[in-house]
C-alpha cells in the first residue's frame, strides 16, 4: 500500500512540474506586435513576432504585412526590407528601396512602432 501511495505522489508531482514547464515555455515565447503606418496609397499594417533575449535585445522571428499600395511595386521592396531586417535584427540598418520609397518608409515606420512595443 505504501508503494501505491508513493507512486501517486510521484505521478502528481510530475504532472505539476510538466504543467509548470509548459507555462514557463509559453510565457517566454515570442509574441505578435502590430502597428499601422502610412504607405503610398493608404495604410501599411505590419505585424512582427518577436521577443527580447537575455541581453534585452529584440529578436524578430517573423514579419507579416498588409498594404493598399501597388503590389507589383511594394511587395518586392518590402520583401527586400524583411530579408535585411531578419539578417541584421536592427531596424536602423534598413533603408528604403528606390522606386518604392513611400511603401518602404511606411513599412519601416510600422516595424519601428512594433519593435517599440516588445516587452
Amino acid at each position: 500500500m505504501c508503494v501505491e501511495k508513493i507512486r501517486k505522489i510521484c505521478v502528481g508531482a510530475f504532472i505539476v512540474v510538466g504543467l509548470a514547464c509548459i507555462f514557463v515555455e509559453r510565457s517566454n515565447a515570442p509574441k505578435e506586435y502590430t502597428a499601422v503606418a502610412d504607405g503610398f496609397n493608404g495604410d501599411m499594417k505590419v505585424t512582427i513576432v518577436a521577443k527580447k533575449n537575455s541581453r534585452g535585445e529584440v529578436r524578430i522571428t517573423d514579419i507579416k504585412y498588409n498594404h493598399e499600395d501597388t503590389a507589383a511595386i511594394a511587395d518586392p521592396a518590402i520583401d527586400q526590407l524583411i530579408t535585411k531586417l531578419k539578417e541584421t535584427q536592427d531596424i536602423s540598418k534598413v533603408d528604403t528601396v528606390a522606386g518604392a520609397t513611400y511603401s518602404s518608409e511606411g513599412f519601416i515606420e510600422g516595424c519601428k512602432a512594433c519593435i517599440s512595443q516588445v516587452e
